[in-house]
């Protein structure tokens, strides 16, 4: 994620979101998942983070989670 703080580190949860959604599931799509797994649970735990951006990743997340991930767990 950008180095920026508040609306950057939202807006690139979106584009994550919109990321996952066009790869789609599959190798492609959880690699994806993979890599940017640690990023967004970084910024999601991260006390000092907006609450937008927060909130962008939970929902990136949970996105990337539903759609790319293989793991059942």
């Amino acid at each position: 994620l950008p180095t920026g703080k508040g609306e950057e580190e939202a807006l690139a949860g979106t584009v994550l979101t919109l990321l996952c959604l066009q790869v789609g599931s599959g190798l492609e799509g959880e690699e994806v998942f993979r890599s940017l797994k640690p990023l967004l649970i970084n910024v999601l735990t991260d006390s000092t983070a907006s609450p937008g951006a927060r909130q962008s990743c939970a929902t990136a997340l949970g996105m990337c989670c539903f759609i790319a991930a293989a793991d059942l767990e």
